[in-house]
């Protein structure tokens, strides 16, 4: 289980909920491998835990999507597979699409404050190199036009995915061929948004997330052939 030495122990709160989120942090950002194999006794002796508190916390990353429970063997850190990518991409696609619309249809200068400020941010991230912050950012300036959506199920049904979302992101952002071009993806994305072009900005958020989910579906293609 490689990187798990770098887990940090629990800090005071619910003693599963502690565990879940250094857990979490660790996969989110690559800590702990895609595929690790990650075992009650061996995370138990690392943050000093009972194997019961343990377990709650695994669960609590099951239902995120991002710890997978095999039955008699264990728990594994999910790996995205070409269904993974498929799925993720064409509900992303949905979701988005929708909120790109909303937030189009009535967008206001605040608004357009609000993601021409999350735009800085990614954009600020692609000039350091990408990496985890440019996740963050990526991932930042998509919630935020989502909360702008003003719909509250929409953004209950983004929020049961983002952590799967985190890791597509970051496969996706690995696969551009440049920083620059991240850049100009996601400038290319909001500008309709800006614009107040609902059904611009609804079929550019739409084509976002299908692109991008068709480019990592042909990596791990390729990479299943080798």
């Amino acid at each position: 289980m490689s990187g798990i030495t770098s887990l940090e122990p629990p800090k005071r709160q619910s003693l599963d909920r502690a565990a879940a989120d250094s857990l979490r942090r660790a996969i989110l950002t690559g800590a702990i491998a895609p595929g690790s194999r990650l075992t009650e006794a061996r995370l138990a002796e690392q943050f000093m835990l009972s194997r019961g508190t343990v377990r709650a916390a695994l669960q609590r990353l099951v239902s995120e999507g991002l710890v997978i429970q095999r039955p008699y063997s264990g728990w594994d850190v999910l790996t995205l597979t070409i269904q993974d990518a498929w799925e993720l991409s064409t509900l992303r696609a949905s979701l988005e699409a929708l909120a790109g619309r909303l937030v189009a249809e009535k967008i206001s200068d605040t608004e357009r404050a609000v993601v021409m400020g999350a735009y800085g941010q990614l954009a600020q991230a692609t000039e350091k190199g990408g990496g985890e912050d440019l996740v963050q950012a990526d991932m930042n300036l998509h919630q935020a036009i989502v909360g702008l959506s003003g719909h509250r199920r929409l953004s209950e049904q983004y929020g049961l995915i983002a952590n799967q979302l985190r890791l597509y992101i970051a496969s996706s952002n690995k696969l551009a061929p440049t920083m620059e071009r991240v850049r100009e993806r996601h400038l290319a994305l909001i500008e309709p948004l800006l614009a107040g072009n609902a059904a611009a900005a609804e079929a550019a958020f739409r084509d976002h997330a299908i692109r991008s989910g068709e480019e990592i579906i042909e990596h791990l293609s390729l990479s299943a052939a080798n």
